[in-house]
């Protein structure tokens, strides 16, 4: 994504670049008063391009508020990590940044501004400061706690965690007594590491609000047959069950829909029996728990 953030920011208040000469010199309004060069960006998908506008917009945010303490806050600060949120929880148009508690509240939009009087640990992404990740998730004050332990899960994930789980355990107590530690704590005791999505851990909880046993994330799987290791999205060792999120994201790539039909079929031969979810059928929660349930039923008898 660092490609196509904007190469070159400048402020109207300079007098290099204005309201009058910015499309003429090349510069795309980013904000009222902040101007950048953003590259091409027709290529990408709906998503991708959602992102990359959204980026160019903080950046142009915090272009505007240099030198002045600022920094990002709340789901503006996880969403610049690439932290999965809710959709709910989403927002994709304003800038939420967190002010000095002696500041100035600025009055531009997009932004959001926040006060708080516990001064933050700052990170660094994509050259934008960002505050510790388990501090924003107690900002998450509106989310439920299964939320919780889904944007908890994504700060594990699989593919480049920002945090591990023992690191998470130690930052809630370090933040002991501050707003939302409590409905964190008891998010934190259904957060697992190396999940793929969102999706993936509420398929996990679902089946464990149901009564079901809980089942290991990114269980690895090796298959004799091929001398090779496998991973599933959610598996039931002993009774060789796999519960398996698909999100249609290879839809198209011919490749990688043959990989993954030639690991189902080498899974399926070892003796797994794979139980597939879609977005639209976590919608009717019934059918997925009614068919975990019986297959592990008749597993287990087996």
């Amino acid at each position: 994504m660092t490609d196509f953030m904007p190469s070159t920011i400048r402020l109207a208040r300079d007098g290099q670049v204005t309201h009058r000469n910015f499309s003429r010199l090349g510069y795309q309004r980013l904000i009222r008063g902040v101007y950048g060069r953003v590259p091409d960006n027709s290529r990408l998908d709906k998503w991708q391009s959602q992102r990359v506008a959204f980026l160019a917009r903080v950046h142009a945010v915090m272009a505007a508020y240099k030198d002045r303490g600022v920094v990002l806050f709340g789901v503006t600060a996880l969403q610049v990590m690439e932290v999965a949120l809710p959709s709910r929880l989403q927002d994709w148009n304003a800038c939420h940044i967190l002010v000095p508690a002696e500041g100035l509240r600025p009055i531009r939009k997009p932004v959001v501004a926040h006060r708080c009087i516990y001064p933050p640990t700052v990170w660094n992404c994509w050259g934008l400061p960002v505050p510790h990740p388990v501090e924003q998730w107690l900002q998450l004050r509106g989310a439920t706690i299964d939320e919780l332990v889904e944007v908890g899960d994504g700060f594990l994930r699989r593919k480049d965690p920002l945090l591990t789980i023992e690191e998470m355990r130690t930052k809630l107590v370090d933040l002991s007594g501050r707003p939302g530690v409590k409905k964190a704590a008891a998010a934190m005791k259904w957060v697992r590491p190396d999940t793929d999505s969102l999706y993936e851990t509420r398929t996990r909880l679902l089946l464990v609000r149901a009564g079901l046993p809980e089942p290991t994330v990114n269980l690895e799987v090796y298959c004799p047959s091929v001398g090779r290791t496998f991973h599933v999205d959610l598996g039931y060792e002993k009774e060789k069950l796999a519960v398996e999120y698909d999100g249609a994201v290879h839809v198209g790539n011919r490749s990688q829909m043959e990989i993954d039909a030639n690991r189902r079929r080498i899974l399926q031969d070892e003796g797994w029996l794979i139980i597939t979810v879609t977005a639209e059928q976590l919608s009717k929660p019934q059918d997925i728990i009614r068919s975990v349930q019986t297959a592990l039923v008749l597993r287990t008898a087996r």
